[in-house]
Parts: C-alpha cells; structure tokens; sequence
C-alpha cells in the first residue's frame, strides 16, 4: 500500500475507520469522509501515515465534486476507494417509512454510484486503480423486516458490476465484500439480530472488523490484478 492513495467513506467508525487505520498502517495516505468531523479527527490521531479527512454527509449527492476536488488541491490523484458507509433501518413492509428508505437507498447505493462518476474521471485517479463497496451477506440470506436494507445492498451489487465493465479501458477493478454480521456499532442496534443468538447461524462467530480490512487491501493491492465485478462472501458458516 506504500505510495497509494485511497479514498474511504464512511471512515468514522466500524469497518471504515478499522481499514482506514490499516491500510495507513500499511504505507497508505488516506483520505477520509464521514459526517461526523469529530470522530474523523479522533480516529486520524491512530495513524501513523499521511492522512486527511472530508467531512462530508453522502445524503447530500448534489455536491461530491468538491470531495475530489479537495484531493487534487491536496496533492492526492488516487489509486482505490473503499465505500464503507452505510445505514440500516430495519423495518417490516407493512410498516415502511418512505423517509427512512429514501436514506438508505442514498447512503448504500446511490452515493456510491455517483462518487464512482467522480473516480473514474482522469483528473482524479490513476490508471489500474481498484474500487472496494462493502455490501452484505444479507442479499443472499434474505430475513424479515429487511427489505429495503437487503434491496439497497443488491442495486449495490449490480453497480459494481455493471460498472466494472464500463471502466476496463483503464484497468479499474470494481469489487464488493458481502460479509455475514460484523462487530460494528451497527449489529449493536439491529433489532432483528441479537448477538447471542448468532451462534446458530453464524458458527464461526462475530466477524472483526480487522478480518475485512485485510480482504480490502488484497482487493486494492496488484495481487488481484483480474479480480474485477466480483461479490466476494464472507459467510462466518451461514451458508
């Protein structure tokens, strides 16, 4: 990871802020962009690296220019960018909320879309640059009360493919991670999954965060070199 720079969303807690401090333990400069300027600059002070932050709410997709933007005034053309942000309201059908669907429609897919728009461009990265989405084992093990949560990952998972054909001219690898239930701040507030009863569906247990930050940087890193348009599960025995 020495001499790259990449791009994580979502860098302020979770499995954002557990890859941001690895791949800058690496040799990364990293760019981070969350909502909450607070946390990023907790976070930053863990890094060994260069590094910088963008605070900066993916509700909000009419302005994500001014994210890239800010790396080539800093300095940054990059090389990856790891979408690790993400909301889950879980909520039954009969009882949906549009408000709360539009916004996790935007933050786990749209916005990723439209900041891949912005990474693809020339004047922003590298050629033979690699996009990492985090989506979730859920797509494919489909539970109640998560509807939208599960739809959301799946237009996810359809972008990264489809845009992993339309970027092969620059050697641009699009990948997703699919992991099972993540020690996260967001299992922590799922009301439909409790940690205890995971045991049954989950055998090999919780997954750490550090296990996914380690799957990140293969993806980003020249050994996956033609890896490209791929869901990689991380299934912790729920298969």
């Amino acid at each position: 990871m020495k001499e790259k720079n990449i791009l994580i969303t979502g860098a302020s807690q979770g499995i954002g802020a557990k890859t941001a401090e690895y791949l800058s333990a690496q040799g990364a400069t990293v760019v981070l962009v969350a909502r909450n300027a607070d946390k990023l600059n907790s976070i930053q002070t863990n890094f060994s690296g260069r590094s910088y932050i963008v605070p900066y709410d993916l509700n909000d997709l009419e302005h994500m220019k001014t994210i890239f933007d800010f790396c080539i005034e800093s300095g940054i053309k990059l090389n990856g960018m790891v979408y690790c942000a993400g909301v889950n309201h879980d909520i039954p059908v009969r009882n949906n909320d549009v408000g709360l669907m539009c916004e996790t429609l935007t933050v786990n897919y749209m916005a990723f879309v439209e900041l891949c728009k912005y990474f693809i461009k020339k004047k922003y990265s590298e050629d033979d640059g690699s996009i990492v989405a985090i989506s979730s084992l859920a797509t494919n093990r489909i539970s109640s009360g998560m509807s939208t949560y599960t739809s959301s990952k799946a237009a996810l998972e359809a972008a990264v493919k489809v845009l992993a054909k339309e970027v092969t001219k620059r050697r641009i690898r699009v990948n997703a991670i699919a992991p099972a239930c993540v020690d996260t701040e967001m299992i922590d507030h799922a009301p439909f999954i409790k940690k205890e009863e995971l045991c049954h569906v989950q055998p090999l247990g919780l997954i750490e965060t550090a296990y996914v930050s380690y799957l990140t940087e293969f993806l980003l890193s020249a050994k996956a070199k033609y890896i490209t348009g791929a869901v990689i599960p991380v299934s912790a025995g729920n298969l």
